[in-house]
């Protein structure tokens, strides 16, 4: 339950390889759960592909709307695509 923490861990060290490792894991445990769509989008956040980490937070968001680290991680994203006003609105609802 705490694996979408552990991303969060591995993002801010840059292991590209474990959070791999972690999302790959977790897809295979329960690929409908929003913290294995946080996990899927911090992978791709941390390869700099921040729109498809945005899908994947967005579908996180689907599944509970009240989850609080999706809008947060959300919201990074949008700062790094540079729209201030979605990260804005993201960070408000977290």
């Amino acid at each position: 339950e705490t694996m979408d923490v552990y991303s969060n861990i591995l993002f801010v060290k840059e292991c590209k390889a474990e959070l791999s490792f972690l999302a790959n894991t977790a897809i295979k445990i329960d690929k409908y759960r929003p913290e294995t769509c946080c996990i899927i989008g911090n992978y791709y956040s941390l390869k700099g592909e921040h729109e498809r980490a945005v899908i994947y937070f967005k579908r996180a968001l689907r599944l509970d709307p009240n989850y609080l680290s999706a809008w947060t991680l959300m919201g990074h994203e949008y700062v790094e695509m540079r729209n201030s006003a979605a990260a804005i609105e993201s960070y408000r609802r977290a």
